[in-house]
């Protein structure tokens, strides 16, 4: 992606390498695991197998590194990854509703890994 591309991106992500969190999604009193790529403030890639179908909306959990702590987003698939075989592996998750905690949580994170980014790419 160019420079000028992640700046037109509402919600930009670090372009050094993809985040990575465990996450788990749950709807319905079903809970399943998986991680989240590429999060920014936004939404986030959802790998997993079997991801959740286009335009459904899940709950998702997710514990950040570095003692930043636990967050709860609804967010709703916008979009499937397909994998070499045809299936999905993953799934674009959109932020529907995230509270200011969560995204004050989400904004030290992806600010942390940016640091980190910088000092091993620097």
């Amino acid at each position: 992606m160019t420079n000028a591309v992640a700046e037109l991106r509402e919600h930009a992500r670090c372009t050094l390498a993809p985040t990575m969190i465990r996450a788990e999604i749950a709807k319905d009193g079903v809970v399943r695991e998986g991680y989240l790529i590429n999060v920014s403030l936004g939404g986030a890639l959802l790998t997993m197998n079997d991801p959740p179908p286009k335009n459904e909306s899940w709950e998702l959990y997710l514990l950040l590194p570095w003692a930043i702590g636990e967050c709860r987003v609804a967010a709703t698939t916008v979009w499937h990854q397909i994998g070499d075989q045809g299936e999905p592996i993953g799934a674009g998750m959109s932020f529907t509703d995230v509270s200011d905690d969560t995204k004050q949580k989400l904004s030290r994170y992806l600010a942390r890994f940016a640091e980190l980014s910088e000092e091993v790419s620097g």
